[in-house]
């Protein structure tokens, strides 16, 4: 809230004209707002939640404009009950090119037992399984690939419960690396400074579960390493894109020790949106995600297009599980069109 009162100030909107808030505030006093003339709803990939639709029902004859990176909801539901037309912004890649966005230098292995992993209620990941399927040397080799390959950068870790964060900051502070872990158990006085401290550069790597996946304004992330696997596009973009803030001559480096991108391709892919959501999408053959392959021989990452893999020649077999052993490394995706 205090960003989003701060950049209209920046633009010199007049705030005597405007109420700002949390969904969870304001349908709670929805009785006590003033009528709006416009409703802007910010993330809302969400707003098929009764706490919005309380507010947007309660105004009927207000023009809401609905805004988001990713319209797209992890239970294939579409939006065609709360909007009337989506209007699709640029794509990814013109954003790169016109310097809208920076550029990604993606890097994954297969790095965790997927048979392992369970699907909660919700549809994404049970935070149990995740760690029946991690393998035990995967925080020390994640602190690893970070100084191989993102060494000195700022970074921003996905992981996927509170003692996960909080060991992995560890293991980077025993490298002389200063991290913080924050949560939503971190008290908010704390939780504040940490996030001055990142901004001023004083903190290298802020590890964080089911914090900072959208909203935040955080622009000098240049890493983001991933080790919460989900099987939700809009969060694995959430988690992505966060490092692709622009800076001149940046490259952003994604680490996704999880192989997020096995499920949902590299987040430069051009993609397709819809009101109608991806259950009637399926059914009426709308564009699927491409998805990236691994070679089993030299774990390199791409878009497969015929039976062998572009980096190392090795034939392709049907997709399986692959074994990932110490020393295998993180191979650079790279888009093959």
């Amino acid at each position: 809230v205090d960003q989003v009162i701060k950049t209209f100030k920046a633009n010199e909107v007049d705030m005597n004209l405007a109420q700002i808030g949390m969904v969870q505030t304001f349908t709670r006093r929805v009785d006590k707002l003033s009528e709006p003339t416009i409703i802007f709803v910010d993330e809302a990939h969400h707003v098929l939640a009764r706490s919005y639709r309380r507010i947007l029902e309660t105004f009927p004859d207000a023009l809401k404009l609905l805004f988001t990176a990713t319209p797209v909801r992890l239970n294939g539901e579409g939006f065609e009950d709360v909007a009337d037309d989506l209007i699709i912004g640029k794509p990814i890649s013109w954003l790169i090119d016109n310097q809208f966005l920076a550029p990604v230098d993606y890097y994954a292995p297969v790095a965790l037992d997927t048979s392992k992993l369970k699907t909660k209620r919700t549809g994404d990941y049970d935070e149990q399984s995740i760690k029946d399927a991690f393998k035990p040397k995967i925080y020390g080799r994640t602190v690893d690939q970070y100084l191989k390959l993102a060494n000195g950068k700022q970074a921003i870790a996905y992981t996927y419960n509170v003692e996960s964060a909080e060991r992995l900051a560890k293991q980077f502070c025993q490298k002389g690396i200063l991290a913080k872990a924050v949560s939503g158990t971190t008290p908010k006085v704390e939780r504040d400074q940490i996030i001055k401290d990142y901004r001023a550069g004083k903190v290298r790597i802020v590890t964080n579960a089911e914090l900072f996946t959208e909203g935040l304004d955080l622009p000098n992330v240049d890493c983001v390493i991933m080790l919460r696997p989900t099987k939700s596009l809009s969060l694995y973009l959430q988690f992505a894109m966060r490092s692709m803030n622009p800076r001149e001559g940046k490259t952003a480096i994604i680490i996704d020790q999880v192989g997020n991108v096995q499920r949902f391709g590299l987040p430069t892919q051009d993609r397709y949106w819809s009101l109608e959501g991806t259950k009637k999408q399926k059914e009426n053959n709308r564009p699927k995600i491409q998805p990236v392959s691994t070679c089993p021989s030299c774990f390199a990452a791409f878009y497969r297009n015929g039976n062998t893999c572009p980096f190392c020649g090795a034939d392709l077999v049907e997709e399986r599980e692959i074994e990932v052993v110490d020393k295998a490394e993180l191979k650079k995706v790279v888009a093959r069109r």
